[in-house]
């Protein structure tokens, strides 16, 4: 399992090893009317459920940048009573064409989506970065599939790029959050990713168990604090159209405090509009 696991962070960090913060141009309203679903709701699995429960919510975006062909924004579903159902990434059928085919190109790969400060202000999280894997990564017959990381992050942005190589402050990458904070059986891989920090790979995974990969979670640190939630999805799972809801295993503890945290991951698509999107939904006040 250490064998594993060494490469599993060695594949990691080559993804966004010493990625550059990417210049993603924003759309106008305009564009993003012709591309997106401009400022209609979103119907996430929970605010099906919220419908039929007579709760009403509106959809807050992020700005919208381009992806591939197409384009990609956050989104947030929070009812009127200041709730958050959702939290996730909308892209367009384009989003996952065109898309950079040079695995060396991390730079190029790498998708900054900022949140609505609404969002902002009721989740634990700051921003979304999507990185896209062309070839995946090792370790072979495990992650070497084409796919995307999904990575939902607490910290700022200015300070996420501040993270060094792992050379540089090694202490910072190996200081575990307290226990409490992780779920059980997730795995630190060694050493760290700059403008990241460390991983932990969840040990119960159908990928790490004979199983192939098609999706996954994973939980990051820095300095000893959990730094980011992460789905992992390929890119032939999103292409499928299929409609995926995946509880993951929570820790007992959460920091910050008074923010919604969720404990389920979707992922689907929208027919009649060909929009792909990927969600944190199930949230709980913490």
């Amino acid at each position: 399992m250490k064998k594993i696991a060494r490469k599993i962070f060695i594949s990691i960090g080559a993804i966004i090893l010493f990625a550059a913060c990417r210049k993603n141009l924003s759309l106008s309203p305009a564009a993003v009317n012709e591309v997106l679903s401009a400022d209609q709701k979103i119907e996430s699995p929970e605010t099906a459920t919220a419908s039929r429960s007579k709760v009403d919510y509106n959809t807050f975006y992020g700005s919208a940048i381009q992806m591939g062909n197409g384009h990609a924004r956050s989104w947030a579903n929070i009812s009127h009573d200041d709730k958050v159902l959702a939290l996730g990434v909308e892209m367009t059928g384009g989003a996952l064409k065109g898309l950079p085919g040079d695995p060396d190109n991390f730079a190029a790969s790498t998708f900054v989506l900022p949140l609505h400060q609404k969002a902002k202000a009721l989740t634990a999280f700051d921003h979304i970065v999507i990185n896209w894997n062309v070839h995946g990564h090792e370790p072979d017959h495990v992650f070497d599939i084409a796919h995307f990381d999904f990575h939902f992050y607490k910290i700022p942005l200015a300070e996420r790029l501040a993270i060094p190589p792992y050379e540089i402050a090694p202490a910072m990458f190996d200081a575990n959050p307290p226990p409490a904070y992780l779920p059980a059986l997730y795995l630190h891989i060694p050493g760290g990713v700059p403008q990241m920090g460390a991983h932990w790979v969840d040990l119960l995974s159908p990928e790490l168990n004979g199983g192939t990969f098609t999706h996954t979670f994973i939980y990051g640190s820095y300095n000893g604090n959990v730094t980011f939630l992460e789905p992992m999805a390929t890119l032939a799972t999103l292409e499928s159209g299929n409609t995926i809801h995946q509880d993951f295993r929570q820790p007992q503890s959460f920091s910050p405090t008074g923010k919604y945290y969720p404990s389920r991951y979707n992922i689907w698509k929208d027919n009649a509009n060909d929009n792909h999107y990927l969600s944190l939904g199930q949230m709980v006040w913490r």
